[in-house]
């Protein structure tokens, strides 16, 4: 009796054993399998393409008035987001727009392929080289990590001498406000000898923007 309840015992917690072992390499397996898949699968449906219509409506006008005024385009080469909406609108009022993306980010920002000129390279920091270098001037809209990114380190390098092209920072509805204080703040402590008014140009409204070509 005792025997056969040992043995009872035995082969449930064997059965148990082996079932857990089975359900955590499928689990393995599993959680592996999504890991491994292109990046893009994670970044497709960015957040740039979830913002109020307001943001949008806002740069298909400040499209329209760059390709009205045969000001060219130089950005991300990507068909979503702000930029997507931007380089559209002023492709079709006649500007040239000259795209920069990453191999690995073709499909996850959906390369446009109706602007007049796209340049693919293999990392971030050869994109963020062409369009430094071929920008004339720099315009800053609302955005995530990626423009936060690429908005400090412009200003840093003006600051520090290693250019002089302009910097347009769009600060619709106080979006930037708090970028703004931050150098403030850094200036105010000693961090730092300049703000952002002073090596920069911020508008808060289309009016002002334009103005600044007149």
């Amino acid at each position: 009796m005792i025997i056969n309840q040992i043995v009872r015992l035995v082969s449930g917690w064997y059965g148990q054993f082996v079932t857990h072992q089975i359900w955590w390499a499928l689990h393995k397996r599993m959680f592996s399998y999504y890991l491994n898949q292109p990046y893009s699968f994670h970044v497709q449906n960015s957040s740039s393409d979830l913002l109020e219509q307001k943001f949008y409506d806002l740069t298909e006008k400040i499209g329209d008035f760059l390709g009205q005024n045969q000001i060219n385009i130089i950005y991300g080469g990507g068909n979503i987001g702000l930029m997507g909406k931007l380089s559209n609108a002023a492709l079709k009022k006649g500007a040239n727009v000259l795209g920069v993306i990453p191999e690995f980010l073709k499909k996850g920002e959906n390369l446009n392929l109706n602007i007049s000129q796209t340049i693919i390279v293999k990392t971030m920091a050869q994109r963020k080289k062409i369009l430094f270098e071929k920008g004339d001037a720099f315009l800053i809209l609302p955005g995530g990590s990626g423009t936060i990114e690429e908005a400090t380190e412009v200003i840093s390098w003006k600051i520090l001498g290693v250019h002089k092209k302009p910097i347009i920072i769009f600060n619709f509805e106080n979006y930037w406000n708090s970028m703004i204080e931050m150098y403030n703040n850094a200036k105010k402590s000693k961090f730092g000898d300049k703000n952002l008014q002073s090596v920069c140009k911020i508008v808060k409204t289309f009016e002002e923007f334009s103005l600044l070509f007149k």
